[in-house]
């Protein structure tokens, strides 16, 4: 591992924080055109209802219109509310099933759009083949996540997941605005971003602009964590960042957060109509994370996860937090196992934010593990996950497949018995 500045070489860590490179806000990058302060994007895409939000100076008259041009081409006016801290929203629907759908809005006689997204299929059924962009530790403002940033616009994505670290250094209101919603623009505009709440994003004030940037479905209120369903394709996010007992609680094996998720897990897994079922949230359970500031897995949250992933067949484990990428090969019970007989854990968190001080090793339970950018692509296909990893040059640095997995609560098959 190089260390490039000689002052930190031989300091005290002490020392060592203050010479630690910070965050800077994005350069070549537009700002959102006045009175925008953020430019449109959508949110919590259904199989028949979105919602589009942004922000704007205060008082700023807001419109906000959709149609869905394969059906009718008449533009419906939507109702426009303030949504949480300065930002508003727009509801979009009923909307049709697996459809193109347009959106428009103007603030004080400024038009954005129209901009596109794409409604899911309902609930239970078969679509094509659904293409997720994953990736986390992003929000630095740096050349290295400018340049990932262009990448994803080459892709077209039904949604996004982020693992959290959204907002450098403290996920302070202007820290999302200049390196989250000014980087991503373009991508968020037709892309629905799904969040893991991230430590650095929620240190500026108690989480206020975070909850003020984000709309998910709340399984009860002030909730960060919750899940929702796309097709067949179950998609969980959980909370490792907040300081709560419900956060607490994850890694001593008690409170609402773990009750909700053991529950949450246990229904998919008898549910016909759930194919894969996939976890998102900050802090690793898997990490070869090396270095002055490279963190490594949490214990105690392997200790009271693991059970529950391997029991109720979690097929897709993704994380973040350590700045570097990883993927294990398929584990349960601390060892490797043959594909679909275990979850596989996926790190992503090479999204933009500084590497000093960081390595990586590797290990036997490592498939691949590098200290790089990047970002994944996901391709959920019915009884496979294609994965792609890219970096900020386009090139691919991993290819990967997961296969279905059952868990042990509703038996595994004699391919996967001890």
């Amino acid at each position: 591992m190089t260390v490039t500045s000689t002052c930190c070489l031989a300091a005290t860590v002490l020392a060592l924080a203050a010479c630690y490179p910070g965050p800077v806000d994005p350069v070549g990058i537009p700002q959102a055109p006045a009175p925008y302060v953020r430019a449109p994007y959508v949110q919590q895409v259904t199989d028949s209802s979105a919602w589009v939000l942004w922000m704007s100076q205060p008082g700023s008259a807001d419109t906000a219109w959709f149609r869905a041009p394969d059906v009718d081409s008449v533009w419906i006016r939507a109702e426009v509310e303030d949504h949480r801290y300065g930002t508003r929203r727009a509801a979009l629907g009923p909307l049709p099933l697996s459809s193109t759908v347009q959106y428009v809005v103007s603030a004080a006689g400024t038009r954005m759009g129209p901009h596109e997204f794409h409604t899911g299929p309902a609930a239970g059924t078969s679509g094509e083949d659904m293409r997720v962009l994953l990736f986390g530790d992003s929000g630095w403002g740096g050349p290295e996540q400018i340049d990932l940033a262009r990448q994803m616009q080459r892709l077209d994505w039904d949604l996004s997941i982020h693992v959290g670290d959204i907002a450098y250094n403290d996920g302070a209101e202007d820290e999302f605005t200049e390196r989250h919603f000014r980087v991503y623009a373009r991508t968020l505009a037709s892309t629905p971003i799904y969040p893991a709440v991230g430590n650095h994003d929620i240190r500026a004030d108690g989480g206020r602009s975070y909850d003020g940037a984000f709309l998910w479905p709340e399984p009860f209120s002030g909730a960060r964590y919750y899940s929702f369903r796309r097709g067949r394709v179950l998609f969980v996010s959980i909370d490792t960042s907040s300081k709560t007992e419900e956060v607490a609680g994850l890694r001593s094996g008690e409170g609402r957060q773990l009750t909700w998720l053991a529950e949450t897990l246990r229904e998919a897994s008898v549910d016909s109509t759930v194919d894969w079922i996939v976890t998102l949230m900050h802090h690793p359970l898997y990490s070869h994370a090396g270095g002055i500031s490279g963190h490594g897995l949490d214990r105690n949250l392997r200790n009271e996860l693991l059970p529950l992933f391997e029991r109720y067949g979690v097929d897709l484990v993704t994380a973040g937090h350590d700045h570097h990428y990883e993927r294990t090969y398929p584990l349960r019970d601390g060892r490797r196992v043959e594909p679909g007989c275990g979850p596989v854990h996926v790190l992503s968190g090479g999204g933009g934010g500084s590497m000093y001080a960081r390595d990586v090793t590797t290990s036997p339970l490592a498939a691949n593990a590098r200290r790089v950018y990047e970002f994944v692509e996901l391709t959920i296909g019915k009884n496979t996950i294609k994965g792609r990893t890219i970096g900020r040059q386009g090139e691919v640095i991993d290819e990967f497949t997961v296969r279905r997995y059952a868990g042990t609560e509703t038996g595994l098959t004699d391919t996967c018995s001890e």
